[in-house]
């Protein structure tokens, strides 16, 4: 499964005006773009290997911010936005969302994975790798 399918589930559940379903399409959003560049980072060569179910959001997104590439580091604060968003919607249970906050979390999840697909270069992705490398090496993730 290409984890950018997640996207049409979303997409369908924030046509909807049940919390439950504004809930979860921010959600789907969220682990569209996370699970698409956990594949990234694992088609370039870089997986989480030690202790690979703990910390695995972190992992993604912190790989991302520590790359110093433009679009590693912008993807990597999208998906900060997008988990925080997921985090509330998922434990707030007092908050109410609405269809522009499911929108939104679509909106980025698709801007951020389009983005990087449009502007990432192989040179830039060697780069990525090698930084990201690095920094999950000092964090003992690999």
């Amino acid at each position: 499964m290409e984890p950018t399918e997640f996207l049409k589930t979303a997409e369908l559940l924030k046509a909807q005006a049940e919390q439950a379903h504004l809930r979860t399409s921010i959600g789907r959003s969220y682990y569209a773009a996370l699970l698409y560049f956990r594949e990234r980072l694992k088609q370039i060569g870089l997986e989480k290997t030690k202790q690979p179910g703990q910390h695995a959001h972190a992992f993604v997104i912190q790989c991302l911010e520590f790359s110093e590439v433009t679009e590693g580091v912008k993807a990597s604060r999208y998906l900060h936005d997008l988990q925080q968003v997921r985090e509330d919607a998922d434990y707030r249970l007092e908050k109410t969302f609405l269809r522009s906050d499911a929108d939104d979390a679509f909106s980025k999840a698709q801007k951020v994975i389009n983005d990087y697909e449009r502007n990432m270069t192989t040179e830039k992705e060697k780069t990525l790798l090698e930084k990201a490398s690095a920094f999950a090496r000092q964090k003992c993730w690999i």
